[in-house]
C-alpha cells in the first residue's frame, strides 16, 4: 500500500486525499479492503484508514490452517524524512513513528501489519462446534472418530478426592447431613 504524498506535503494544513484500497498487501498473498484518508498536517500526513484483512490463522483446537477477515481501523501520522520544503531533517520525531521515504512515499504495510497482528483472536477456532483433536492418538475429530477410548478417570484428581471425602468425614464423623 504505497502512496506518493508528495503533493499533499507541499499543501497547506488541512489538505485531504480519500483513496479506496481493493488491493493485495505488499508481498500480494492476500487481499486488503477499504478506505484511507490523508490529511496534511503541521509535522506530516494523518492516515485514518478503515480496512479489512484476510489473516492466516490456525484453529486452537484442531491446529488446520484457515483464512477469516480481520477488521482494522487505526489512525497514524506519517512524517517525513526531510521536510518536503527546506529538505532539513525533522527536528524531534519519535523513533518509532512511521515514516515518509525520501521520495515521499508512504507506505502503510508496517501499520497494517502491527494493527492486524493487535486485532487476532487469542485462540482462533475454524468454526464454533470445532471438535479438537483426540487427546489419545492426535487424530482431527472434525474429520471423523477415532478408535481411542477415553477413560474418565484421572487421577491427577484423586489425592484432592481424598481430601474432600476426609473433610466431609471430619464435618460429620456420622457420615449423616446436620441438621
Amino acid at each position: 500500500m504505497l502512496f506518493n504524498v508528495s503533493a499533499l506535503l507541499n499543501e497547506p494544513m488541512g489538505a485531504k486525499r480519500r483513496h479506496t484500497l481493493d488491493a493485495e498487501d505488499r508481498d500480494g498473498s492476500r487481499p486488503v479492503q477499504g478506505a484511507v484518508r490523508l490529511l496534511r498536517t503541521g509535522t506530516g500526513v494523518l492516515v485514518s484508514a478503515r480496512l479489512i484483512v484476510e489473516a492466516e490463522l490456525e484453529c486452537g483446537r484442531c491446529l488446520v490452517r484457515f483464512g477469516r477477515p480481520i477488521e482494522i481501523a487505526f489512525e497514524e501520522e506519517f512524517v517525513p524524512e526531510r521536510d518536503p520544503l527546506t529538505g532539513l531533517a525533522p527536528a524531534e520525531v519519535d523513533p518509532d513513528a512511521f515514516r515518509i521515504d525520501a521520495q515521499q512515499h508512504l507506505d502503510l504495510s508496517e501499520a497494517i501489519r502491527q494493527y492486524e497482528q493487535a486485532a487476532l483472536p487469542i485462540a482462533p477456532l475454524c468454526r464454533a462446534d470445532c471438535a479438537g483433536l483426540c487427546p489419545r492418538c492426535g487424530d482431527n475429530r472434525n474429520e471423523g472418530s477415532c478408535d481411542c477410548t477415553i477413560d474418565d478417570d484421572d487421577s491427577r484428581w484423586d489425592a484432592l478426592a481424598a481430601l474432600a471425602a476426609q473433610l466431609r468425614q471430619e464435618e460429620d464423623p456420622r457420615g449423616a447431613p446436620e441438621a
